[in-house]
C-alpha cells in the first residue's frame, strides 16, 4: 500500500511538471520610436512614424503592421514548439526570418527589435531592453 502511495505520488507530481512545461510565451515587437538600432530617426518632419510599411508575423498568424509608437505583445505562443518569426515588406512580401524557440532564451517573454542593416533582434525581454515596453 506505502509503494503504491509512493508511485501514484511520483507520477501525479511527472504530470504536473509535464503540464508546467507547456506554457505560453510572448513576443514583445519594439516600437519603431522606441528601437535604439535604426540608423535613421523615426520621426518624419511631419511629426509621423516612418515604419516604411514593414509588417510583422509569426506563424501562420495574420500580418500585422509594425507597431509605430507603442510596442506590440505576440502572446499565446506554445513555449514547447519552434516558431517563425517573419518581417515583411510594405508589399508584403518577406524580407527577413527566423527560427526560434523560447527555450534557446530561457525565457517565456521575448523581446524583438529590428533594422534593414543588423536584421532581426531577438533576445530575453528584462530590463536591458527598455526599448520592449509590453509590461
Amino acid at each position: 500500500m506505502k509503494t503504491e502511495c509512493i508511485a501514484g505520488t511520483l507520477v501525479l507530481f511527472i504530470s504536473l511538471l509535464a503540464y508546467a512545461q507547456q506554457g505560453s510565451g510572448s513576443v514583445c515587437v519594439a516600437a519603431r520610436a522606441e528601437d535604439p538600432f535604426w540608423k535613421e530617426s523615426a520621426t518624419l518632419p511631419n511629426g509621423q512614424i516612418n515604419s516604411h510599411g514593414l509588417k510583422v508575423r509569426i506563424d501562420k498568424r495574420p500580418v500585422t503592421a509594425w507597431p509605430e509608437r507603442k510596442s506590440l505583445k505576440m502572446e499565446g505562443l506554445d513555449t514547447s514548439q519552434r516558431h517563425l518569426l517573419v518581417v515583411l515588406d510594405s508589399a508584403g512580401e518577406p524580407t527577413e526570418s527566423v527560427w526560434f524557440k523560447f527555450s534557446d532564451y530561457g525565457s517565456t517573454e521575448l523581446c524583438m527589435a529590428y533594422d534593414g542593416y543588423q536584421g532581426i533582434g531577438l533576445q530575453k525581454a528584462t530590463r536591458l531592453t527598455p526599448w520592449c515596453k509590453c509590461h
